[in-house]
């Protein structure tokens, strides 16, 4: 090595080693260098790049002003996945159907499609988390307009906190988090609305009442889902909306621990699937309820929202 290129290597590092005082870090991170050789990433420094796609509601795809392509996923959250496969599991508090966790999955990419798509963002890495996951993707925190990506998604109850991260962050998400919860906001307004009178055998677990994309196009993206814990054969049953659209259950059996799916477009009925065979939109977006009634007309079970 020559002498100037000797100079010129120390310097860069007196330079990094800066960078990395100036953000308090205290644990190290590998930095990556862009295609000429400059420090792409220091933690707690912003990284500008624009945005290219949107993979899902939490990993996005960016072009960095060095002209690195880089995946990122975002920092200390996590979107439903937008396949049912994805979505067996107890990670989202008090929901536990993978159907209504996949629409959600949609929704949330939708919403970050929206926010970020095809604009110019502020990648943070962060010390504790490191700055790439086991995947090889970037880790960072996505600054857009003057506002962090993932608290506005865990604001409107589109994500949830990736507690299994350790990052600075956290307990700020977990406080958005639980705002989210208490005002029943997005994927969280399952979790809080059911009502179940004392002795119901079933109950209505949750409901999609606005289908992904527009509801005209996807009658089945609506749809409401019955629970039990041991076998009820819902003949005679009837559930209804607050327009008084009925629908009458023929002869189904809820299996034990299992549920039932009434979709509200068309289609052919098999095992747990039912459809109810409308032709528009049945449930209101801002605010309904439906009623399940057992055959004698007493209520038995109650689905708010909005109200």
């Amino acid at each position: 090595m020559s002498g100037k290129s000797s100079f010129r290597f120390v310097l860069l590092g007196i330079a990094l080693g800066a960078l990395l005082a100036i953000a308090g870090c205290t644990v190290p991170v590998n930095v990556t260098l862009d295609p000429s050789g400059h420090p792409a990433y220091a933690c707690g420094i912003p990284a500008d790049a624009r945005v290219t796609r949107v993979i899902d509601g939490d990993t996005i795809a960016v072009k960095t002003a060095g002209g690195r392509e880089e995946t990122v996923r975002i920092l200390g959250i996590d979107t439903p996945e937008t396949e049912e496969h994805g979505n067996w599991g107890t990670e989202y508090e008090g929901i536990s159907d993978p159907s209504y966790l996949t629409a959600w999955g949609h929704r949330a990419r939708n919403q970050t499609e929206r926010l970020v798509k095809g604009k110019s963002v502020s990648l943070v890495t962060d010390c504790r988390a490191g700055e790439r996951d086991r995947y090889g993707r970037l880790l960072a925190y996505v600054g857009v307009e003057g506002s962090d990506l993932g608290s506005l998604l865990l604001q409107e109850g589109y994500a949830r906190v990736y507690t299994e991260e350790s990052f600075e962050k956290k307990q700020q998400y977990l406080m958005l988090q639980s705002g989210a919860q208490l005002a029943g906001a997005g994927i969280w307004s399952a979790a809080k609305t059911p009502e179940r009178p004392p002795g119901s055998p079933v109950s209505i677990a949750s409901v999609q009442y606005d289908a992904p994309g527009d509801d005209r196009d996807n009658l089945n993206g609506e749809y409401v889902v019955l629970a039990s814990d041991g076998p009820v054969n819902l003949s005679g049953w009837t559930i209804a909306d607050n327009s008084g659209t009925i629908y009458t259950f023929g002869n189904v059996v809820i299996p034990p621990g299992d549920h039932v799916t009434l979709y509200i477009g068309s289609g052919t009925p098999s095992g747990t699937s039912l459809y109810w065979n409308l032709s528009a939109p049945l449930l209101g977006n801002d605010a309904d309820a439906v009623t399940l009634r057992d055959p004698q007309g007493k209520a038995m079970a109650v689905y708010r929202w909005g109200q």
